[in-house]
């Protein structure tokens, strides 16, 4: 039981100052906050119309004008002087379809010539290249020693280029022998990696196993391929790279051009495969008569983007000068060959709340002492260029920017595929809240709101070093990088995450409502302190 005369204390203290903790009941304008407005708005926007919002597509812009159109209504003003829009370009690079290539030579007979897509891991990122040599066909690509495994014994990949499969060996009751991990996963290619880039071989060209029915990483990994056959960066400045001396370049490629290569060696790739997992020996070795060359050609375009930008003027003559902002992402994917990636969690449901907190915010009779800025950025999924463009062109001061509270993916509870340790996923009635406590006061104020809630805060996922990575992985963290606090809502990465799954019908409206009026609360707070909160674990001094 708690001391009563701390508790007495804290109650003073509590209904003595301005720094007020409120419950739900107690906020003005939460109880707008309402699943059909999330619905309204979240359906429009992942309406399969907009063919998944991709990032220099027309349905982004009118997904954009929505966002726009609404902000009108709710009486929000322009951030950019007069206009909505803050605009920015970025250089994208991609294959040149025409001049990139896979050429397998067989000696005797004419030289065969495909123009499959190439899905490139290393670099990262398309590079102008040119690669010829004599193929080894080396299994799995993997080292297990636990099993007394190894596609690399008795090959010498050095100077070759090795066709590896992606995946690992099954058994007869179709059970993945190896359990170092989740082989389904696109992620499982860290398990190989490390031998592959030691092999001193000139490249390596992975091809999806015939097991999985899949003929090209596209098929497999549609939301993963997009961002292997391009790469970006601001208008004058060069993408970033990783290129490694001496590393291989490592290619996916699609099965037909597998076959080619493979044709004439008395085994196709699924007998091969076969006899792998039937007694689990390494089937490798040197295909004879054949040659491949690998071309690839970079073209290079201008995108103009835009961010939607609208704010609240704060009510009192000097901290009006100070931001509260509330941010998500509007852009998605867009379609891929499974069929059309809507994205309503990703993150059609952040800009929903967007839009449902503006709406409460826009109803108070007084409006909090701080102004409040609500950001739609695009360029997120192509790595967080939208908030990076905002950061670097800011329309209001940094130095005058109070805390940014980012919404990606809000409208998801946990369900049964949901379970490994890649897709974490929170209840009905809990949310990550992702952070890496830079401000003690931003946490106190998040923890009081947390208390008069039915919504519980689980920080399981915070930190730099939590190895998904979240807390780096959204917009956020270009305000983080600039020592502004921050607080990211997610209810997780569910197994539709970045495919055609991601769909309105699997939506917790009521989740969301509980979601969004916990993150506005927290927002209502930090607005309306009299003092402002102070960073004292600033990303500067990391």
């Amino acid at each position: 039981m708690k001391n009563i005369i701390t508790c007495l204390i804290v109650l003073l203290i509590v209904t003595g100052t301005p720094e007020i903790s409120y419950s739900q009941k107690k906020i003005p304008g939460t109880s707008l906050i309402t699943s059909s407005d999330l619905e309204s708005y979240l359906t429009f926007l992942a309406s399969p119309l907009l063919k998944g919002r991709k990032n220099g597509e027309p349905e982004l812009d009118i997904a954009q004008q929505y966002i726009v159109s609404e902000a009108k209504l709710l009486a929000l003003r322009p951030a950019n002087g007069k206009s909505y829009l803050q605009p920015y370009s970025i250089m994208k690079n991609t294959l040149n379809p025409e001049k990139t290539m896979i050429q397998v030579v067989t000696k005797g007979k004419d030289t065969m010539t495909f123009k499959e897509p190439i899905f490139q891991i290393v670099p990262t990122g398309p590079v102008d290249f040119n690669i010829d040599g004599d193929v080894v066909f080396a299994g799995y690509g993997l080292k297990q020693d636990k099993y007394g495994y190894n596609d690399f014994e008795n090959i010498h990949p050095e100077g070759k280029i090795l066709l590896v499969m992606m995946s690992s060996p099954m058994n007869q009751e179709g059970k993945y022998v190896f359990e170092s991990t989740n082989w389904k996963s696109f992620m499982s290619i860290q398990v190989k990696l490390t031998a592959l880039l030691f092999s001193r071989a000139k490249a390596v060209i992975i091809v999806m196993d015939p097991r999985s029915g899949y003929l090209s990483l596209d098929d497999q990994f549609p939301g993963i391929s997009d961002e292997l056959t391009s790469s970006t960066a601001f208008k004058g400045e060069k993408p970033k790279i990783f290129q490694f001396t001496n590393m291989p370049k490592i290619l996916f490629i699609s099965r037909v051009v597998a076959d080619a290569i493979l044709d004439g060696s008395g085994s196709t790739l699924a007998e091969l495969q076969k006899k792998i997992d039937t007694d689990l020996k390494p089937r490798s070795f040197l295909i004879p008569d054949k040659h491949v060359r690998i071309t690839e050609a970079v073209q290079s375009t201008e995108e103009s983007m835009n961010n939607v930008a609208a704010f609240i003027e704060g009510s009192d003559p000097v901290l009006k000068s100070e931001y509260v902002v509330f941010s998500c992402h509007a852009d998605h994917i867009g379609v891929s060959s499974k069929g059309i990636n809507t994205g309503a969690d990703d993150n059609a449901s952040g800009c929903a709340a967007l839009l449902s907190m503006a709406k409460a915010f826009s109803s108070l009779e007084k409006k909090p002492l701080r102004s409040i800025l609500f950001l739609w950025f695009s360029g997120e999924e192509l790595g967080l260029y939208g908030s990076q463009s905002y950061v670097n062109n800011p329309l209001v001061p940094l130095e005058k920017t109070v805390v940014d509270l980012n919404m990606d993916m809000v409208g998801r509870t946990k369900s049964a595929a949901d379970t490994s340790a890649e897709n974490p996923m929170t209840g009905p009635n809990s949310v990550f809240a992702i952070t890496d406590n830079q401000s003690k006061e931003l946490m106190k104020i998040a923890e009081d709101v947390d208390k008069g809630s039915d919504l519980d805060l689980d920080y399981s996922l915070s930190g730099r070093n939590h190895p998904l990575q979240l807390f780096a992985r959204s917009d956020h963290y270009n305000f983080v990088r600039h020592d502004i606090p921050v607080l990211f809502f997610t209810t997780g990465l569910h197994t539709d995450y970045h495919t055609p799954g991601d769909v309105v019908e699997k939506i917790d409206f009521n989740k969301m409502q509980l979601v969004t009026r916990t993150m506005y609360q927290i927002g209502y707070n930090v607005a309306n302190r009299k003092l402002r909160i102070a960073v004292d674990n600033p990303f500067s001094k990391w």
